[in-house]
């Protein structure tokens, strides 16, 4: 069940019950939001739908050493020389790290679990960590002389474990702009009533230009990654993240990001923390996140009214904050300034959007430390409001934070979080981009992917390429989602999807067979010296577009960029790199485990 099951639901009832019309009519009257999503809460809770979801979704999975323990052994099942597959086995002992009750034996063992499988994976500096995160959490004495043997030859090895790879420092060659430092100085905010605000170029770009770089007000972790990467900073440290306290579905890499998610959103999302990921997406996620954080910033819901009321806080851009005084709280006046495009929508998209804002708020506000915080009704209306302003900006104006596409992997394997970001949320949307974002953990980074011409408009995707979807699959998803009728140049021309570009004669292909084995494989060495290549060829021949090998190209020069910034994951990395599972030479075998039956047996017995 999830949030729009309850919605459809509900409308399906009203029309059974011939009551559509009466409950719409009463419900387009409201002229305020927090009216609308109050009307419909009362709907909600008459109709035993909040019943219903309290019966149907847990709140919060509550800490069980006995499915600690099976998720133990699931992992030793994935570890086990039959299967060798150390990922999954790291997956399951990080959830059951998270599962373990406090101050029980199955928190160490598990990090005991963990530093084995690093043994096996040569990541010595992490296996060490863990053996003391299993001593720090009372690993027991009748399996101490294990973590000795494993330590004693961890140290052994530990100078034989190759740094890792650092990622290219790109730095923008423009002069910064003067009013916002992080972006080029040719690029300026334009609007239209037709397009509305969007940014254009006073210069020619060319591929390859670095033109923005920015960090999102927040962000917040999609939860198919909660047991791979930390809730707060979003890096990828499943090798030595630790669990929170109360819940088990949220991990951090440091003592440090634990503190500073319990002391802001995570105090709040916590007693919700599984109904949240069961029943609403990550636009919805993103939407309360920036609420959350908004809320942090000021020390009384009264004083976050004010902000918000302030005239010099309407409809702000990126192009209007105080650079020289930047603060969260400034950041967040462009973050608050996003158009919600409300006179646009349908009754029928308010109704929807309402729904979802009155079960979320109703489970914040009913069954988390939010209530105390808002106080009585006024902070409570407040609150709905700026949860339903977000619930309608985050869909056209917040960010997947993408990874490299890998092979044989979903996008759940390639988004990892939701941002909000101020300036890329002024770019609007083409079919056919001329720009890229890449990401370095959570920074963006704005690169030229087509040459633009001075006084040209830059253009970003939000997820209907040309080359993936057919022209009217993309125009109905546009509609539906973004409120709008495309009419790029991918639409006008109707450009083929990928399967279907035919080569140009007399355009050469700029990437050989040996190029997309060595992006493959990951190989920083390679992407550093060929992705120049992949912008001459593309803005040399940026007339011949579209076609099979501007394609390829473009497609070579994402996979570089993405290589450099180490948009990688740790999984794609050493499942393609050999030399990441190469043995020193140097360290004598026999100071080993005496083979790998023993070692995996011992894993087994913890």
């Amino acid at each position: 069940m999830d949030v729009y099951d309850v919605s459809d639901d509900l409308v399906k009832k009203l029309n059974d019950w011939k009551l559509i019309s009466i409950i719409s009519g009463k419900f387009n009257e409201l002229k305020e939001n927090h009216s609308k999503v109050n009307f419909v809460e009362h709907a909600l809770i008459d109709f035993k739908y909040i019943e219903k979801i309290l019966l149907n979704v847990k709140l919060r999975e509550e800490k069980c050493n006995k499915r600690s323990s099976e998720y133990r052994m699931l992992g030793n099942e994935q570890f086990s020389l039959k299967n060798k597959k150390y990922f999954q086995a790291l997956e399951l002992y990080n959830k059951s790290i998270c599962f373990s009750e406090p101050g029980s034996e199955n928190l160490s063992i598990g990090y005991a679990n963990r530093s084995a499988v690093l043994f096996e994976w040569k990541r010595y500096h992490e296996c060490l960590a863990n053996i003391e995160l299993a001593r720090k959490a009372n690993y027991p004495a009748r399996l101490m002389h294990k973590l000795d043997k494993r330590e004693k030859d961890c140290r052994l090895l530990l100078a034989t474990q190759p740094p890792d790879v650092q990622s290219y420092q790109f730095q923008m060659e423009f002069e910064p702009h003067s009013q916002v430092p992080n972006i080029a100085d040719c690029l300026e905010l334009r609007e239209t009533p037709e397009e509305g605000r969007f940014i254009c170029t006073k210069r020619d770009l060319v591929v390859g230009d670095l033109i923005a770089i920015e960090e999102p007000f927040c962000s917040t972790l999609l939860p198919p990654m909660r047991y791979i990467r930390c809730a707060t900073c979003k890096e990828e440290k499943y090798l030595t993240l630790i669990p929170c306290e109360t819940c088990c579905s949220v991990m951090f890499c440091s003592e440090e990001c634990y503190e500073r998610a319990v002391s802001t959103f995570h105090k709040y999302e916590c007693p919700v923390i599984d109904l949240l990921h069961t029943m609403f997406n990550k636009i919805h996620g993103i939407a309360l996140r920036v609420c959350l954080t908004a809320l942090e910033l000021f020390p009384t819901i009264e004083e976050l009214m004010g902000f918000c009321e302030e005239p010099d806080n309407q409809q702000r851009s990126a192009f209007d904050l105080d650079y020289a005084n930047f603060t969260a709280r400034e950041h967040y006046r462009a973050i608050h300034g996003m158009v919600t495009n409300q006179h646009l929508r349908s009754v029928s998209d308010l109704f929807q959007r309402s729904v979802v804002c009155a079960v979320l708020k109703h489970f914040m506000i009913n069954y988390t430390p939010l209530k105390e915080f808002l106080g009585g009704e006024e902070g409570q209306n407040f609150f709905t409001e700026l949860l339903f302003r977000h619930l309608q900006t985050s869909p056209s104006n917040m960010h997947g934070i993408d990874l490299v596409e890998q092979l044989n992997e979903t996008k759940d394997d390639t988004t990892h979080s939701s941002g909000a970001f101020a300036f890329l949320s002024l770019l609007n949307h083409s079919c056919a981009p001329n720009t890229l974002r890449i990401y370095k953990g959570c920074k963006a980074y704005l690169f030229v992917f087509r040459h633009i011409p001075a006084g040209g408009v830059l253009y970003d995707n939000y997820g209907a390429h040309f080359a993936v979807f057919p022209k009217a699959k993309r125009i109905e998803t546009l509609s539906i989602q973004y409120r709008f009728t495309c009419k790029c140049e991918a639409c006008q021309n109707d450009y083929p999807t990928f399967d279907k570009l035919q080569p140009k004669l007399f355009i050469p292909y700029v990437n050989e067979e040996k190029d997309m084995k060595s992006l493959i494989a990951y190989d920083f060495d390679f992407a550093l010296k060929n992705y120049r290549k992949y912008c001459e060829f593309l803005t040399k021949h940026k007339d011949a577009y579209p076609c099979e090998q501007i394609s390829s190209a473009e497609e070579s020069l994402k996979m570089a960029l993405h290589i450099l910034v180490d948009a990688v994951p740790l999984k794609a990395k050493m499942n393609q790199s050999p030399q990441f599972f190469e043995r020193s030479k140097s360290y004598d075998q026999k100071t080993e485990s005496s083979d790998n039956e023993q070692k995996l047996e011992a894993i087994r017995s913890e």
